[in-house]
């Protein structure tokens, strides 16, 4: 990708001053009522929700993204899966669905989010023990009972957007042993900017590390994504039998993420 320019370096400084002082402002929201709630689950989730749509939709009009949004979200509480193309994902869901994430372990360790995601009720997995899915799946147990939205990205990792990779069905477990309907949803980016196409500067994959990708982001031109969120719930009593059923759909749906927004 290009070098950056005088402009690019001024787009970065506004929009990363932005996220820093909406980040600060909710979090001196947040805080107490979390304390208040402190013994109360259900009060917790509801409030944590809360505080994540307000979080995540600050940062999206910090950032200058544009989501548009297809189909209808599902009411809580419910269990949704999604394609999985960038730490954005949890932005543009979070903004519209206020929603428990299960993420993987390292977001945990990372500054400022690591922190932000275990206080506001993140679901943490370690992939590399098969055996903590166990514990996970108790864990999406309590949070739909207490009424969460729980979201699962169980591609296992972020990809560039060509493709929906088969999905891992560990965490699919819970849906299938209660027979609970799964909805699903579909994620995709594009930019205006030639300089900074959305598979470099919005997917985050590969071998990429986190700050050089974050200063590509917050140069780029006018970023979209595009929600899309199925009609049709999948019922099955098999992991393996709903993985294949919501990677089908997951596949069908998906718009490949390209450079441009006109190329889309």
């Amino acid at each position: 990708m290009s070098p950056f320019s005088a402009r690019d370096r001024l787009r970065q400084t506004r929009r990363l001053a932005l996220c820093a002082a909406w980040t600060v402002l909710c979090y001196a929201v947040w805080l107490p009522g979390a304390l208040i709630l402190w013994s109360s689950p259900r009060g917790s989730r509801f409030w944590n929700g809360l505080a994540t749509r307000w979080w995540t939709r600050g940062l999206l009009r910090a950032l200058s993204f544009r989501v548009e949004v297809r189909g209808t979200p599902p009411k809580k509480p419910f269990f949704l899966v999604c394609n999985h193309l960038s730490y954005v994902d949890v932005l543009v869901l979070g903004a519209r669905l206020g929603a428990t994430f299960v993420s993987k372990l390292e977001l945990g360790g990372w500054p400022v989010l690591g922190h932000l995601a275990r206080v506001t009720g993140t679901i943490f997995i370690n992939r590399e023990i098969k055996r903590d899915a166990i514990r996970v799946l108790g864990e999406i147990d309590a949070a739909i009972e207490s009424g969460a939205g729980v979201v699962v990205f169980p591609e296992g990792t972020s990809s560039r957007g060509e493709r929906v990779a088969p999905l891992k069905p560990a965490l699919l477990q819970w849906a299938a042993e209660r027979e609970f309907p799964v909805h699903s949803a579909t994620i995709t980016y594009s930019t205006d900017d030639p300089a900074r196409p959305a598979d470099q500067a919005i997917c985050w994959w590969g071998d990429m590390t986190f700050m050089p990708h974050l200063f590509q982001l917050l140069a780029a031109c006018r970023p979209r994504a595009i929600l899309d969120f199925d009609p049709e719930p999948v019922v099955e009593v098999t992991r393996s039998h709903l993985a294949t059923k919501l990677h089908a759909k997951l596949q069908d749906r998906l718009i490949p993420v390209t450079g441009m927004a006109g190329e889309q």
